[in-house]
This record gives C-alpha cells, sequence and structure tokens, in this order.
C-alpha cells in the first residue's frame, strides 16, 4: 500500500470520528432531541425502514448484543416512539414506529441535515455532495457484502 492512500484512509477514518461528533452536537443543541442518543435515533431509522421488525434483527443490523436492544427498546417504548407486538411466531416481537416516533426522526433528520446543507453549501457544489455520497454508497454496499 502506498503512503499516499495509507494517509488517505487515515484521514477517512478521522472524517468519520468528526462527522459523527459533529452530529451528536448538534442534535444535542435542539430541545427535543436532548434526552436521546444517537445510537437509539439509529434504532429507529432501522425500525422506519423495516416496519415489524425483531429485536433480534435490530442488534443483528446494529452489531450490538440483544440486551442492549432490548433496554434501548425498552426506553423508546417508554416514551411512546416504538410499539411492540407479538409477532406471527408468538415466542418473537415485533417492533413499530408510533407517530411520535416518526416526528421525533423526522425533527432529528431534519435538524442534522439542514445544518450540514448550511455548513457545506458555501464549500460543495450539489453535485459534488451528491458525488461524495454515491462514493460512499459504494463503500458501505462493499462492507456489507464482506
Amino acid at each position: 500500500m502506498s503512503e499516499e492512500l495509507r494517509t488517505s484512509f487515515a484521514k477517512f477514518r478521522e472524517a468519520m470520528w468528526v462527522i459523527n461528533d459533529y452530529i451528536v452536537r448538534v442534535m444535542a443543541e435542539e430541545e427535543a432531541l436532548k434526552g436521546y442518543s444517537q445510537q437509539q435515533l439509529e434504532t429507529l431509522r432501522i425500525i422506519r425502514e423495516n416496519p415489524n421488525i425483531s429485536q433480534n434483527t435490530i442488534a443483528s443490523t446494529q452489531g450490538v448484543f440483544k440486551t442492549a436492544i432490548s433496554n434501548r427498546i425498552k426506553k423508546l417504548e417508554a416514551d411512546g416512539l416504538v410499539v411492540i407486538q407479538p409477532g406471527e411466531d408468538m415466542r418473537k416481537k415485533s417492533i413499530s414506529l408510533t407517530e411520535k416516533g416518526m416526528n421525533l426522526l423526522d425533527k432529528a433528520e431534519d435538524v442534522v441535515y439542514s445544518k450540514l446543507d448550511q455548513l457545506l453549501e458555501n464549500h460543495f457544489t450539489k453535485e459534488e455532495v451528491i458525488y461524495f455520497t454515491k462514493q460512499l454508497d459504494k463503500t458501505v454496499q462493499l462492507l456489507k457484502d464482506e
């Protein structure tokens, strides 16, 4: 591996940390989002994309233990953001978003995406941002297929 490529990978890793930190700070500034971690909001996103999903599938998707997801889901349910229902197989439960959960997730995305847009709009064209995210999508797919 060339030194230039090695440096690029190091910069990519650093960028991921800085972006995540920025998102956490943006969410912490928004009153409606203060009580929720980035992991909880990511759980809501996964549930939105996969209605009636099981806790096992959420745990697998997020790469965490089922007990962590169970605790996370209990908090989200207590806050009225998700509903847990018996699945077709009575041993499994399915989880779906409530309207309140949808609204919170929409708010979180609006806040973060708006801040990112404000930050980037004077430095990158719309096309550059779209191209960059398409490259990230390819990377994500390669990692998922690994």
